[in-house]
């Protein structure tokens, strides 16, 4: 379920989100444009308008979200 959030991404933060999500693909082995990916860049972006600014902290609150299992089989 998605945050609710008045807050507006601007493209200096479209691009940090990018640059975290090919990272957290990238170490998770999650293939571009597969459903996986989709649901990483989904809570990324939750999480980035719940607040959590931190590249680290967001990387850091998605690990229990993302299983490794069905992210490497997600290709």
């Amino acid at each position: 379920m998605p945050f609710a959030s008045n807050d507006i991404i601007d493209s200096e933060d479209l691009s940090f989100l990018h640059a975290v999500l090919t990272d957290v693909c990238r170490e998770r082995q999650i293939a571009p444009g597969s459903e996986a990916e989709t649901l990483v860049a989904d809570q990324l972006i939750n999480w980035f308008l719940f607040g959590i600014r931190d590249a680290q902290e967001l990387k850091s609150m998605l690990d229990p979200m993302i299983d490794p299992a069905e992210a490497a089989t997600a290709r």
